[in-house]
């Protein structure tokens, strides 16, 4: 599989699609404008956005979006995160969200390696709190 940095509109447009309840506020053109904003991609169409936080140096708030299932979802997740902490783009931490009814979403969190640090309430619903450092990440999956 191959994870790779995308700027195309129409990929994130296809996986965010499904999600727009959700994603409040989320302009895609926009998003991709700002440089430090990554988004990646594979060949199966999953997507995972990093979104950076000006306020917290290092720190992004991921996003996932997979067509991916099962094994292949969580090996697409993982190189993914590979990716984010060791390309070019200075990461020492990823934080999330995950609506508290998506059962799946919060086992591929734990699977993964992220805390689940506090439940919030957003504009989608009562959601978790998550977070994964590029410490714990190494010494999870080296």
């Amino acid at each position: 599989m191959t994870v790779t940095r995308t700027h195309n509109i129409d990929i994130i447009n296809k996986a965010t699609e499904d999600y727009k309840h959700e994603l409040t506020g989320f302009v895609p053109d926009f998003w991709l404008c700002i440089p430090t904003n990554v988004a990646l991609t594979n060949e199966y169409g999953d997507v995972a956005l990093f979104e950076r936080k000006a306020e917290l140096a290092g720190t992004v708030m991921g996003h996932y979006f997979f067509h991916s299932r099962g094994k292949q979802a969580r090996t697409t997740a993982k190189e993914m995160i590979r990716e984010i902490f060791t390309g070019p783009y200075d990461v020492t931490s990823i934080t999330g969200l995950t609506p508290i009814e998506k059962r799946g979403a919060l086992w591929m969190n734990r699977q993964l390696g992220f805390s689940h640090e506090e439940e919030v309430f957003t504009t989608a619903g009562p959601c978790r709190f998550v977070l994964l450092t590029k410490q714990e990440w190494e010494l999870l999956h080296g």
